[in-house]
């Protein structure tokens, strides 16, 4: 199929008129001179090869693996909240204090009796040197010495577990309880975040199985950010049989002021090429067979060229066959 190039950019389309109206049975073709032409302004561009990337896009939620709801260790009442939401904590800073006075009672019992065994088992213990005493009596002094000595530690373990602290460096994002309540397992009474090692979590279908990889360049866009730059930290080993879909996370920069449980749209770059030709969506047509074509200038006529298409970028289709750096269409 061809078509005349006229001068300006004017493509002429020529109709036949056949002639009629008590004309002989063999019809005549009407003369150049008594012919119609149809002149179509239309543009023409030069293909030329330039850089073609393809991506598709999911959706994540931000994620960290440091979050800690610290819960108390033994019930109790809370007596003083020592820091305020919002402040950067390290490990181990004391956050909440819980109330002690019963505990520290049982620990003034445990010392009186510590003290009656310590006394006991010393006077058993000069009898036994002596050969005085029985060894029975001197082994149930030694040990009523040593259980109390273990019931002593357990309590002043637990007496320091009254003091709620920071497993990590971090920042208290939440205090759940206030000062009166009764904290008790397993109810948290505050949370801890760790904003330094964000990420994204998100679910791509199996049809990009072979086409994401760790290390692949991505770009994060979420709500009140400016787009990030970043790269596929892991890529799931592992199909869900009820959606079709491979896990993945993406690593966030430090720095990044995106926030736990915050909805992230991950573009994926699945083709990259330094050089390729591709053409405005808008310029290839389809004939009835289903064959995509664009019309390319040779000499002063403008002829169907069949091409062979891959994906569509930001309405540049990919031309993979067909055309070349040169071509004008």
């Amino acid at each position: 199929m061809k078509k005349i190039l006229k001068p300006l950019g004017l493509v002429a389309v020529s109709t036949a008129l056949l002639v009629g109206c008590g004309a002989p049975a063999e019809s005549e073709t009407a003369s150049p001179e008594t012919t119609n032409a149809r002149l179509t302004r239309v543009g023409v561009q030069t293909v030329e090869a330039a850089p073609f990337s393809h991506s598709f896009a999911v959706q994540g939620n931000v994620q960290t693996d440091r979050i800690a709801n610290v819960l108390a260790a033994f019930p109790g009442v809370v007596r003083e909240v020592l820091v305020e939401e919002g402040t950067k904590v390290n490990e181990g800073t004391a956050l909440v204090r819980i109330d002690t006075d019963v505990l520290a009672k049982q620990r003034a019992e445990l010392v009186t009796q510590l003290e009656l065994a310590q006394t006991l088992f010393g006077r058993q213990e000069r009898l036994w040197e002596k050969e005085i005493g029985s060894e029975v009596d001197y082994l149930q002094a030694q040990t009523g010495l040593e259980a109390l000595k273990r019931s002593l530690a357990t309590l002043d373990e637990q007496i320091d577990q009254a003091v709620i602290r920071a497993p990590f460096n971090g920042v208290l994002d939440r205090v759940f309880v206030n000062v009166g309540e009764m904290a008790a397992p397993p109810m948290p009474v505050v949370r801890v975040v760790d904003l330094s090692d964000l990420y994204i979590r998100a679910s791509v279908s199996d049809h990009y199985a072979g086409s994401v990889s760790a290390g692949q360049p991505v770009r994060v866009e979420a709500r009140g950010l400016e787009p990030i730059d970043s790269q596929v930290r892991r890529v799931g080993q592992f199909i869900e049989a009820a959606n079709r879909t491979i896990e993945l996370t993406v690593d966030l920069p430090a720095g990044t002021r995106a926030l736990p449980n915050m909805v992230a749209t991950v573009h994926i770059t699945d083709l990259a090429l330094d050089s390729a030709v591709a053409l405005p969506s808008a310029l290839v047509q389809q004939d009835a067979n289903g064959q995509e074509y664009v019309y390319v200038v040779r000499g002063d006529q403008a002829e169907k060229q069949p091409i062979e298409t891959g994906v569509v970028s930001e309405g540049m289709l990919l031309i993979e066959q067909g055309l070349k750096p040169g071509d004008r269409v």
